[in-house]
């Protein structure tokens, strides 16, 4: 009997020991990556960040309370597809064949150039399942019925011969292409065309309905008027639709995939226009439909952590939460018709001590909130001014993963990873950053030190000098509503960040690895 008993403990011993075997290989060593990033959201619009705020945000501040709190980040441009150009591939967008200022058209073919490494190529090369879920903004190259208007397609921001593309058949290159081996959701903004929903390159429903028709359809449409429709896709369906997907994702990862880790890119489409929360969140902040679109997006934000700790892998998931640029200026000529209700802010500074809106150079249009959770290695509730820009976001995930990078990625990213462990928080890992008005003038930053280059409009202008160029330099730690001139109190300074913006621009990058 004793030895009965010895054995049955031994085979116990070892089913437990077993158990813990499989339990243990089933968690990922590597962390789940999310990156939440928020439309023409403002650093000023949480209240965390900003305490006049007169919007209520309560998750957002309380991934604040947990999180690395950056006060000094700034995007890749100050506006949608440069800002994302830049976080997925670590180098400034008016490097691409868009140049400086550029934009893409409402159908225009992909910017990504054929080769690059995206963060989520990177993901992928470290075992990471990889998805997106929002808005991409970076150009799908749909299938055309004739190919002969490739080119104006490309070009022409008004185009408008649907019958020419073909919606049914899948997109020639999207999301797919560049390393997201699940997709969802749209090609650029929630007005732009298609105005459709799109997975792993595919609409979900052929869009057939014009602007006219989906407003007959639904009472109103708040997008634009040139719109080619897909059936069901409404505004107020458009942003609790990509929050179940994105949660989808998450519970599917880990459900399906439990060895594996998971890095969702969630570009969420709210709080940029049509300005239409949802009629549960009328009223519920105190600055007009805008604020009320924030506190839904704020809402949403909460539903995906909050899935991270239903799961039980919060712990061992790194959130960055951040916004593509500043907010627009919605009290001066801003279009009533793509706004629920008002046109005023009610007092509320969505750029909190910042001057400047989306678009431009001053420190509103591309300075944003920069929030990093990571309960395993980041100490909650701190601070860092440690200066850094979308780009640097790729070279911190390789560091973190122990991913080398060559020479052709990344060119203008430098890692902060040391930063969110603590290990060094210096005034800045760049020697300066790059910043670009929707117009193509530019502006370069060193320290406390940001001077703005009127006058070249192209990089070939930049190091053109027979082009008549002016000055304005600040300094932004005694100024930063950059209200003071000091151009002519540090002449040295201004020639050697002229030099510098040259130098990174003749160089094609602005970190050496």
């Amino acid at each position: 009997m004793r030895r009965l008993l010895i054995t049955l403990v031994c085979c116990i011993l070892l089913l437990l020991s077993a158990q813990s075997e499989v339990s243990a290989a089933a968690q990922p060593r590597q962390p789940h990556v999310v990156i939440i990033l928020a439309d023409d959201m403002g650093y000023g619009d949480v209240t965390a960040l900003n305490k006049g705020s007169r919007i209520p945000t309560p998750n957002l501040d309380q991934l604040a309370r947990q999180s690395l709190t950056f006060t000094d980040a700034h995007s890749a441009g100050s506006y949608c597809v440069p800002s994302r150009y830049g976080l997925l591939t670590g180098r400034y967008m008016w490097r691409t064949r868009l140049g400086s200022g550029g934009n893409l058209a409402n159908l225009a073919g992909t910017l990504i150039e054929p080769g690059r490494k995206t963060i989520a190529n990177l993901m992928q090369d470290a075992g990471y399942h990889t998805g997106l879920v929002g808005k991409w903004h970076q150009g799908i190259d749909w299938k055309l019925h004739d190919e002969s208007e490739r080119e104006q397609i490309r070009a022409d921001p008004n185009y408008q011969n649907f019958k020419n593309i073909d919606f049914a058949s899948p997109a020639l290159k999207g999301p797919k292409d560049y390393g997201f081996a699940y997709s969802f959701g749209t090609a650029g903004s929630a007005e732009m065309n298609p105005a459709a929903f799109i997975e792993n390159n595919r609409v979900t429903v052929i869009p057939t309905l014009t602007s006219a028709q989906a407003k007959a359809k639904h009472g109103e449409w708040y997008g634009r008027d040139d719109n080619i429709v897909a059936e069901g896709y409404t505004m107020d369906r458009l942003v609790p639709t990509l929050s179940n997907k994105a949660c989808e994702f998450v519970e599917t990862a880990v459900r399906t995939k439990p060895d594996q880790p998971f890095f969702l890119y969630y570009a969420m489409t709210t709080p940029h226009n049509p300005i239409v929360p949802h009629k549960e969140y009328l009223g519920k902040s105190k600055a007009g439909a805008y604020g009320d679109f924030v506190v839904e997006l704020d809402y949403h934000v909460g539903k995906l952590l909050r899935k991270l700790d239903d799961l039980g892998i919060a712990d061992n998931t790194l959130v960055i939460f951040t916004s593509d640029n500043g907010p627009v200026d919605r009290t001066r000529g801003y279009r009533q018709r793509w706004v629920r209700g008002d046109t005023m802010i009610y007092g509320h500074d969505s750029n909190g001590p910042c001057t400047g809106w989306k678009g431009g150079l001053e420190e509103g249009g591309h300075r944003v909130p920069f929030l990093v959770r990571w309960p395993a290695k980041i100490k909650p509730g701190e601070t860092c001014s440690t200066t850094i820009v979308f780009n640097d976001v790729l070279p911190t995930l390789a560091e973190m993963l122990n991913v080398p990078l060559d020479n052709d990625t990344a060119e203008d990213g430098a890692s902060f990873y040391q930063a969110l462990t603590g290990e060094s928080r210096p005034v800045s890992f760049h020697k300066a950053i790059v910043h670009n008005h929707h117009n193509g003038t530019f502006a370069i930053r060193q320290g406390p030190y940001k001077l703005t280059v009127r006058g070249p409009k192209t990089i070939a202008a930049v190091l053109d000098d027979s082009i008549p160029v002016t000055y304005k330099l600040y300094n932004l730690d005694q100024d930063i509503e950059e209200t003071t001139d000091i151009s002519d109190q540090h002449p040295e300074k201004l020639r050697q960040l002229h030099a510098l913006l040259k130098q990174y621009v003749k160089a094609g990058r602005s970190i050496d690895r």
